[in-house]
């Protein structure tokens, strides 16, 4: 586990896509554990760091996609953890409703989820924690979440960012929506502006904002 900054920490044991971890008062969250394959040494890694961060009590899933969510659910039942998710993207994990274009259908198919046991579902903007708000960031998935404790953001799959912080939208044929990814990542770059310092995304490094 190596520290971001103040209660924000890089998970160096998931697998698929970064995975990271939160320490609020009265709460310790993942934020996307990952992949069925890293489970085990995952798992290790939260128990080695229980000392310093705590026992996990919650699972922040950025979205619904199986290299950020596909453990969530054996995760839970293991710590007996909360789990928490966009409403939208819920609703697909459900088999409700399906993932809106063919390539993402065909993702959903490929790597499957299961739903966890029990999932809060968000919408819109809250504080979660103490600290610790959440607000939507669709259009890689209809239901993305931001996390954001302090001035360190989560963003999942929302957008690449690069070295200074500066992002772009998310490849384009894995979007399920591209406009909306467009203007999701103006309203990101807007946040960064307000007072970002550090933007941790789903497949690029975790990288400190230049603030001039």
């Amino acid at each position: 586990m190596r520290t971001i900054a103040g209660n924000c920490y890089q998970l160096q044991r998931s697998k698929g896509a970064n995975g990271y971890l939160v320490r609020t008062p009265g709460h310790t969250a993942v934020v996307d554990p990952g992949m069925a394959g890293g489970y085990d040494a995952l798992l290790g890694e939260l128990r080695d760091a229980a000392p310093v961060v705590g026992q996990v009590t919650d699972i922040l899933l950025t979205h619904y996609d199986a290299d950020h969510a596909q453990i969530a659910r054996r995760l839970q039942r293991e710590l007996d953890a909360a789990v928490w998710l966009g409403a939208a993207d819920a609703a697909i994990l459900r088999r409700d409703v399906s993932p809106p274009t063919r390539v993402r259908r065909a993702l959903f198919r490929l790597a499957q989820v299961e739903v966890p046991e029990t999932v809060t579902e968000l919408d819109g903007e809250r504080e979660l924690f103490e600290g610790l708000s959440t607000f939507p960031i669709p259009g890689h998935t209809p239901g993305q979440m931001a996390f954001q404790l302090d001035d360190v953001l989560f963003t999942g799959d929302a957008v690449r960012v690069e070295r200074g912080g500066t992002i772009k939208r998310f490849y384009g044929a894995l979007n399920s929506d591209n406009p909306l990814a467009a203007r999701t990542t103006a309203d990101l770059q807007r946040r960064i502006t307000a007072g970002v310092g550090w933007v941790c995304p789903g497949h690029n490094p975790p990288a400190r904002v230049n603030i001039s």
